[in-house]
C-alpha cells in the first residue's frame, strides 16, 4: 500500500506542482496587466472615461456625425494628428474622429463599426485603419484585457463573424504562456532590484520605501544624464539577446490575410457607403527585430490584392523617412513624429482620393454617350478634334454617374491660337469655373480637374465655341477620375500628358510609399556663415550651449515645418565640433536638452547644441562653428543658398513617356526673403540652350513659373538639363521642376 501511495505520490506531486505553475503563469498579472484589467473597457484614446467606452464612444459620434473616421491601437492614437488631416483634406475639424482601442485588432474593430457606427446610423466617407500589419491580421485578443474590451461592445449579441474567427489556438495558447512567463520573470526581477533599496533606505512617511517610491528613486539613478552611453551601447546585443521571444507570437503564427477581418472590415464599410484605407505605419529606426512589425513573405502582397478586389486600399508608410527622435518608444511616434506622418498621410489620402468613392469600373459596363455637332462644325472635324467658331459640341450620357465609377469630375485638355472667343464647358448643368489657361506657343492651352456634384439621372456635356472667335483644338476629355475615368474624347495620354518630375516625387507604387527625388549637383561648397565663429554662448545646463542666431529666423525649425511636404524641421544651419558636423540636426529642443549627443535645434532666435560625449561645448576647449548643411536637402526639395548654383539631368527614363514632345517647363520654389534678388533659369536639350531668363525671385512667391518650349521637346531626346543660379545673397527651397506635355493643371 505505502508502495501504491509513494507511486501514486512520484506521479501526482510533480503534476500539482506542474499544475499549480501553470495556472500561476498563466493567471498572473504584472502590475501594468492589473491596471489594463481594472480599466477594461474604460480607455479611449489613451483616456480613461469613468461611464466606459460604449456611452462615450456614442455619444462622441452622435457629437461629431464624422466623415472620416480613424480607427486602430495605440498607434492610431499617437502617430495620427485629426486636425491636421482635417486642415489638409479641407473636412471640418469636429469631421474628423478618432477612436483608439488599447490592444485592439481586427475583432475589435469590426464591433466598433458595426454595432456603435453603424448601428447607430452613422455613415462615415472614410475609415482609416491605422495598425501595423500584425495587429491587422490577428483576429483573437492576447490578453484578458483586450478580451472584456471585446466583450463591452459586442455585450449579449450574437455574431457569426466574431464566432467564426475569434479563437484561442493551440500556438496562440503557447505565445501567451511565453509572455506570461516573462511578465513573472520580470516581477521576480523587479523584487531583486527593489528590496535593497527599500530595506536600506527610508521613505517619505519614515517607514520603509514604497514601491513607487523606490521605481522613481531608481529612475533617477539610472537616468539617460547619468549613464555612460558608450558602455550603454556597448551592452545593448547583451540585453538584446536576452529579449528574443518577447513577441507573444511569430509570424508564422498569425492568421492569414483571408482568414483576418481585413475583407469582413472592408465589405461592412462599403456596404453602408464608406472607403476603407489601411494604413501600416513606420516604426523608429532603432526598433528590435524582433519588436518590428514582421510578417511571412508574400502577406502584404495578398492583403493588397485582397483590398484591392473589394474596393478597400492598403498603404505600406514605412519608407517614410524617420529618425529615432520622432519617436517616444520602438513603435509610438511624439508630437514631432506624429506631425510628419499626419503630413504624409494626408498627401497620400489625397493622391487616392479617398474621400470620394473608389472607382470600381469593372463592375459597371462602359459609359456610352451620344454625339451631336450643332452649328458651323461636323462630327468628321471634331473627330479630328477640330471645333470651329460658332459650334456646339454635346455628349448626351443616358445614364446618371453611379457611385461605382467613383468621383464625379470632369478633365480636359485643349489648345487654341491667339485670338478672341474662349470656349465654355457645362456638366449636368453645371459650368466649369477652375479652367486653366496657359500660354501655348502662339496661343493658349486649357487644363482643368474640377470635381462635380455627381448626377444621378442622364446628362449632358456641353462645349460650346462662340462665333467670331477660333478654332479649338481638343485633344482630351473624360469623365470621372483615375481608374474611374470614361474618356468621351481622346485616351489617358491625350488628356494627361506625359510629365517628367525631378523633384518632391512621392509615389505609391504598389501601395508603398517611395521617393523618386533626383538629386542635383552644385558648383561649390556652401557659402560661409557670416559670422560663422560667433562666440558659443555658456548656458545653465552643463552639457547645453547655443549660438545667437535672431537675424536667422526665417531659417528656423519652426518657419519652414508649414513649407516643406512633411512638415519637417528644415533648417540648413548645422553645427561643427572641430570641423565634424554634429550627427542630428533638426531635433525639437526637448530632445536636445533631455539626451545630448550631438543633437541641435534651431529656433527663431538661437541653435541650441550639445557635445557628442555630453561634456559642456562651451568649456570642452574645442571649436564650435555654424555651417550650412551640405546636403541641401529637405522633404524632396533641394536647398539653393546665397551666390549657389546647381545643375540636374532627367533621368532617361523619365523622358521616354513624351509621344508629341515636352511643350512646358515648369519651376516652382519657395523663396525665403523679401527683398529684391535675381534668379536664372535655364534648360539645356542635347547642347542647345533651350530657355534663358533671370528673374526676380520676389515672383516665386506667387507660385511656380511655367515656360512655353516652341517648338516643343522632340520625343527622342536623351540630355536635358536644367540649371538655376541664384545670384543674390538669399534662400531658395526649389521644390518642384517638371517637364510636360500639357500645361500645368490648376492648383
Amino acid at each position: 500500500m505505502q508502495r501504491v501511495v509513494a507511486g501514486l505520490l512520484a506521479v501526482l506531486g510533480p503534476l500539482l506542482v506542474l499544475g499549480g505553475s501553470y495556472r500561476v503563469v498563466d493567471q498572473w498579472e504584472d502590475a501594468e496587466d492589473a491596471n489594463a484589467t481594472r480599466n477594461a473597457g474604460r480607455i479611449l484614446n489613451s483616456r480613461v472615461i469613468d461611464r466606459g467606452v460604449v456611452a462615450a464612444m456614442e455619444l462622441l459620434l452622435e457629437q461629431r456625425q464624422p466623415e472620416v473616421l480613424i480607427i486602430g491601437p495605440s498607434y492610431a492614437n499617437t502617430d495620427v494628428r485629426p486636425d491636421l488631416l482635417a486642415t489638409r483634406l479641407q473636412v471640418p475639424r469636429d469631421k474628423v474622429l478618432l477612436l483608439s482601442v488599447p490592444n485592439s485588432v481586427g475583432a475589435h474593430w469590426y464591433a466598433v463599426l458595426k454595432h456603435r457606427v453603424f448601428a447607430n446610423g452613422h455613415r462615415p466617407k472614410l475609415v482609416v485603419v491605422v495598425s501595423g500589419l500584425q495587429s491587422m491580421l490577428l483576429t483573437t485578443p492576447l490578453t484578458e484585457s483586450s478580451f472584456v474590451n471585446l466583450r463591452v461592445h459586442l455585450g449579449d449579441s450574437v455574431d457569426p463573424e466574431i464566432d467564426a474567427r475569434v479563437k484561442q489556438t493551440a500556438s496562440m495558447r503557447m505565445a501567451h504562456l511565453r509572455e506570461q512567463r516573462g511578465k513573472v520573470r520580470a516581477t521576480l526581477f523587479d523584487v531583486l532590484r527593489f528590496a535593497p533599496a527599500s530595506r536600506l533606505f527610508g521613505g517619505r512617511g519614515g517607514g520603509p520605501m514604497t514601491a513607487g517610491e523606490t521605481r522613481g528613486a531608481l529612475e533617477q539613478v539610472f537616468d539617460d544624464a547619468n549613464v555612460d552611453m558608450s558602455l550603454h551601447m556597448a551592452s545593448m546585443p547583451i540585453v538584446e539577446a536576452n529579449r528574443v521571444g518577447e513577441r507573444a507570437y511569430t509570424a508564422e503564427m498569425l492568421p492569414s490575410p483571408d482568414d483576418s477581418f481585413l475583407a469582413v472590415i472592408t465589405d461592412l464599410v462599403a456596404e453602408h457607403g464608406g472607403r476603407t484605407v489601411w494604413v501600416r505605419p513606420p516604426m523608429s529606426p532603432h526598433v528590435p527585430a524582433h519588436l518590428d512589425d514582421v510578417v511571412l513573405p508574400g502577406v502584404q502582397e495578398r492583403t493588397m490584392a485582397m483590398l484591392g478586389e473589394r474596393g478597400g486600399d492598403f498603404v505600406d508608410m514605412r519608407g517614410l523617412p524617420m529618425t529615432a527622435d520622432m519617436f517616444k518608444n520602438e513603435d509610438h511616434m511624439n508630437e514631432e513624429g506624429s506631425r510628419r506622418f499626419s503630413e504624409a498621410l494626408a498627401r497620400t489620402l489625397q493622391e487616392l482620393d479617398a474621400l470620394e468613392p473608389k472607382a470600381r469600373p469593372g463592375l459597371l459596363p462602359p459609359l456610352q454617350a451620344t454625339v451631336s455637332v450643332d452649328g458651323l462644325g461636323t462630327e468628321e472635324q471634331l473627330a479630328s478634334g477640330l471645333v470651329l467658331p460658332g459650334t456646339t459640341v454635346r455628349w448626351s450620357l443616358g445614364e446618371g454617374w453611379s457611385p461605382l465609377r467613383g468621383t464625379f469630375a470632369l478633365g480636359l485638355a485643349a489648345s487654341q491660337p491667339a485670338g478672341e472667343g474662349r470656349p465654355t464647358w457645362t456638366v449636368a448643368g453645371q459650368e466649369l469655373t477652375a479652367v486653366a489657361a496657359t500660354p501655348s506657343g502662339e496661343g493658349l492651352g486649357y487644363r482643368a480637374d474640377e470635381r462635380l456634384q455627381r448626377p444621378d439621372e442622364p446628362f449632358d456635356v456641353v462645349l460650346q465655341v462662340p462665333e467670331g472667335g477660333v478654332p479649338l483644338k481638343l485633344e482630351g476629355l473624360a469623365l470621372g477620375r483615375r481608374k474611374g475615368r470614361s474618356f468621351l474624347v481622346g485616351d489617358a495620354v491625350d488628356l494627361d500628358g506625359h510629365t517628367a518630375e525631378l523633384f518632391g516625387v512621392h509615389r505609391l507604387e504598389g501601395g508603398i510609399l517611395e521617393d523618386h527625388t533626383v538629386r542635383p549637383t552644385y558648383a561649390k561648397a556652401p557659402v560661409k556663415v557670416p559670422g560663422h565663429d560667433r562666440p558659443v554662448l555658456d548656458l545653465p545646463s552643463p552639457t547645453l550651449a547655443a549660438f545667437e542666431t535672431e537675424r536667422w529666423a526665417f531659417l528656423s525649425d519652426e518657419a519652414l515645418i508649414g513649407e516643406t511636404n512633411f512638415g519637417s524641421r528644415c533648417s540648413p544651419l548645422r553645427i561643427t565640433d572641430d570641423g565634424h558636423p554634429l550627427p542630428d540636426a533638426n531635433v525639437p529642443c526637448l530632445d536636445v536638452k533631455r539626451h545630448g549627443e550631438g543633437r541641435s535645434c534651431h529656433t527663431t532666435d538661437r541653435i541650441f547644441f550639445s557635445a557628442v560625449d555630453g561634456t559642456d561645448p562651451a568649456t570642452n576647449g574645442r571649436s564650435y562653428r555654424l555651417v550650412l548643411d551640405d546636403e541641401r536637402l529637405c522633404d524632396g526639395a533641394v536647398w539653393l543658398y546665397p551666390k549657389d548654383r546647381f545643375e540636374v539631368a532627367w533621368p532617361a527614363d523619365r523622358l521616354e513617356g513624351f509621344r508629341s514632345g515636352a511643350r512646358y517647363l515648369t519651376v516652382g520654389a519657395r523663396y525665403l526673403n523679401q527683398r529684391p534678388a535675381q534668379i536664372t533659369v535655364r534648360l539645356e536639350v542635347d547642347g542647345e540652350v533651350r530657355v534663358e531668363e533671370s528673374l526676380d525671385g520676389r515672383e516665386l512667391k506667387k507660385g511656380p513659373r511655367t515656360w512655353v518650349l516652341d517648338p516643343p521637346l522632340a520625343p527622342s531626346v536623351r540630355d536635358v538639363r536644367l540649371t538655376v543660379d541664384n545670384e543674390a545673397h538669399v534662400f531658395y527651397l526649389v521644390d518642384e521642376a517638371v517637364l510636360s506635355e500639357r500645361p500645368p493643371a490648376p492648383r
